[in-house]
């Protein structure tokens, strides 16, 4: 049997959470209580509290709000947004100055969410949240323009994990940080959960290793990451009693569980800020502002960092020549203002 394309694997997911979206299919939660549920992956009542109806639809394995420790002001990027629930969140906590978006590739999501705004800011005041349509591996976001970027049980999803990482680093500005909830796989899973429709659509089918993942958010140059896992958030997940998790329940093998091969992971990661020099510069910098103060020892210690740093011996000579240029500049200047005070 041949291996299902990428594309074939995003339009399995698209037409599924269609479904969801329209009510036509549940979710975790939805056929007990998305509140209780919600809570016990980790939000509080009062982030739940101004949702809007709808928005809370159970599609989580964690809470990446609470990760991210938002600031008035951020502007917060969610990958697979669904109906919300995370944008809406993260919208009250970056405050009118901030701004929360949305991203989801289902259009039945994104209409879902939309028609979720007037409510959101009837509740609140907030008029801070938008929902794009788009994929999580080619954002419709520019380069360096959000703040901290989020995702809720969804990465898992994609058939091309390394592009949305190399994604998230693009369009995090320097500094920024991504906050993401996902699964990480154990063990492998039995073959015909492997299989399973609704082992995908529940996140399970897609997990990877924790090590593929940590090499992915390193390849994509993201650096300080943290990692917690929490088995509690997948027996949370286990116990709902929608139709997505009894179809993969049936196909665990005896006395097994869910969180004997995947667990809840929540990884923080940071893009690098941007030095405005870099060592080379720096050493540069320093030859000739050594040479404008006279100070021999400093020339002679930065003269030895440039060799070390291998820079060209034309831009060092440059610097010297700026520095000289300094210091006669200012003894120039010196004379004329002795001069000028008192007449010699």
């Amino acid at each position: 049997m041949t291996e299902p394309s990428s594309e074939s694997i995003r339009q399995t997911v698209r037409q599924e959470y269609s479904k969801i979206a329209q009510g036509q299919s549940s979710c975790c939660g939805g056929a007990s209580d998305p509140e209780k549920f919600a809570e016990a992956i980790g939000y509080s009542r009062q982030e739940l509290q101004f949702l809007p109806e709808g928005a809370n639809m159970g599609l989580s394995c964690g809470n990446p709000t609470a990760l991210a420790d938002l600031k008035p002001g951020q502007v917060v990027l969610d990958l697979g947004s669904g109906g919300g629930l995370d944008v809406f969140i993260a919208a009250q906590k970056v405050g009118p100055a901030g701004r929360a978006i949305g991203v989801d590739m289902t259009p039945d999501m994104i209409s879902k969410a939309r028609a979720s705004i007037a409510a959101f800011t009837q509740k609140t005041g907030l008029d801070n949240v938008e929902f794009r349509l788009g994929e999580i591996e080619h954002l419709p976001v520019a380069d360096a323009s959000i703040d901290v970027v989020i995702s809720n049980c969804v990465i898992n999803l994609s058939p091309d994990k390394q592009q949305v990482w190399n994604e998230i680093a693009r369009v995090l500005k320097p500094g920024g940080k991504a906050c993401i909830s996902d699964l990480a796989l154990l063990e492998p899973l039995p073959t015909d959960i492997q299989k399973s429709v609704s082992a995908l659509i529940g996140c399970l089918a897609g997990a990877v290793w924790l090590d593929e993942t940590k090499a992915m958010i390193a390849s994509a140059g993201l650096i300080n990451l943290q990692v917690t896992l929490k088995n509690s958030n997948l027996e949370a997940m286990a116990e709902c009693n929608d139709s997505l998790y009894q179809a993969v329940r049936r196909d665990l093998p005896p006395g097994r569980k869910l969180s004997d091969y995947i667990v809840s992971a929540d990884l923080t990661a940071s893009k690098q800020k941007e030095e405005p020099f870099d060592s080379r510069q720096k050493e540069l910098i320093a030859i000739g502002a050594s040479v404008a103060c006279n100070c021999h020892p400093c020339v002679q210690f930065h003269l030895r960092k440039a060799q070390e740093l291998h820079i060209e011996s034309k831009r060092i000579r440059l610097a010297v020549e700026v520095g000289k240029m300094v210091r006669k500049g200012a003894a120039d200047q010196m004379d004329e203002a002795l001069h000028s005070q008192n007449g010699f």
